[in-house]
């Protein structure tokens, strides 16, 4: 690499600064009413308002106003963050069968904000398709400077989401079309991952209980031989937590299959950039290297249509094979429709092993 592959501009970190120092002040209006755009603002409310759940007994159910009254305590839309622990509002039980369980509506169709996109920001989401809905997830325009290990890079990734039930969601997703940059650069199609989610339960904010779900992947070798590393299993536990209305906290942990590889010129090891060696300076270590990964967003409703969010890797996310090290961003959400939102984030790597400039730009569809 050369000097200039070396330098790594500042611009990017001052322009998420920027961006932060904004999102700072929006926190203030956390108490105004919320929308109806996130699911992480309004899960909550929804799965509590329908079904009715209250704890009454059965003989309230000869009196219909201590009922009303008992179910209108029980199920109160949004209660303070921690309020169990503070004397406050402690909400219906979290354990144990409700007593009185009314019909849910179904889910309204289509509708891309619940549970909304996976692929804007680094985390995964707690939540997961309705049963027999599906969404498509796509950027076509995902650029990536150089490293100290790996060119400019260009990917076009995408993730397909079907709901097999209302809590368990089969997916594919991969970088795409794949175009390392250089002499010694290569074009070609990244590997296929195949990917199971299973939404476990929803969140108790009162209790600082997050909604969770587990999640299962396998990269496989269905790609380009170029981009390749093997059979790489990876496990992942996703969680999402309200902090009030409009303002969301959502994380993903997981223990990752990867490729390690070896630099002969620096003596150097790390994680390739898409799994590509560059020829003659990059060899294989380990086919089979696990390593620890998690992804942060704090995610902020500006508008109906609009939310802003800044978030962080270590380790890479789940659908972009960054390499290892750690990363952080800036980006939005615009709903253009209940069937359609665009979405778009720029990152910079706090490693030397990763882009000092990562721009995502994409669009998902409910179909």
């Amino acid at each position: 690499m050369n000097q200039s592959q070396l330098a790594r501009p500042r611009w990017p970190l001052r322009l998420i600064l920027v961006i932060v120092l904004a999102l700072v002040g929006q926190r203030a209006q956390c108490s105004e009413p919320a929308t109806d755009l996130f699911v992480e603002s309004e899960t909550f409310a929804d799965k509590e308002t329908w079904p009715i759940t209250t704890t009454a007994g059965v003989d309230d159910l000869n009196n219909p106003a201590e009922k009303s009254d008992a179910a209108g305590a029980a199920d109160k839309p949004d209660r303070p963050l921690g309020s169990a622990f503070f004397g406050g509002d402690r909400g219906p039980p979290v354990f144990g069968p409700p007593l009185i369980t009314g019909n849910r509506e179904a889910p309204k169709w289509p509708d891309i904000s619940q549970p909304g996109p996976d692929m804007g920001d680094f985390p995964n989401s707690a939540f997961t398709l309705p049963k027999g809905r599906a969404y498509l997830e796509f950027s076509p325009a995902t650029v990536l400077n150089s490293d100290r290990q790996s060119p400019a890079t260009y990917d076009a990734p995408f993730l397909l989401r079907y709901g097999l039930t209302d809590d368990v969601e089969f997916r594919v997703f991969g970088n795409g079309l794949t175009v390392v940059e250089g002499s010694q650069g290569s074009t070609g199609f990244s590997p296929l991952n195949l990917d199971l989610k299973i939404h476990l339960w929803d969140d108790r904010k009162e209790w600082l209980i997050p909604a969770m779900s587990f999640e299962v992947y396998l990269l496989t070798e269905w790609g380009s031989s170029q981009f390749t590393g093997g059979w790489e299993p990876s496990i992942n536990l996703n969680f999402d937590l309200p902090i009030c209305e409009r303002t969301n906290l959502e994380w993903t942990v997981g223990y990752s299959g990867v490729q390690q590889a070896f630099n002969i010129h620096t003596q150097e090891r790390f994680v390739p950039r898409f799994g590509y060696l560059v020829p003659g300076i990059h060899r294989t270590v380990d086919r089979n290297f696990n390593q620890v990964s998690a992804q942060w967003a704090i995610e902020q409703e500006i508008t109906k249509k609009l939310q802003l969010f800044i978030h962080g890797a270590h380790n890479g996310s789940v659908i972009q094979r960054y390499g290892s090290g750690q990363i952080v961003g800036v980006g939005g959400f615009w709903k253009f429709s209940d069937r359609l939102m665009g979405f778009g984030s720029l990152n910079t790597g706090l490693s030397p092993n990763l882009p000092t400039c990562a721009i995502q730009v994409g669009f998902a569809v409910a179909l």
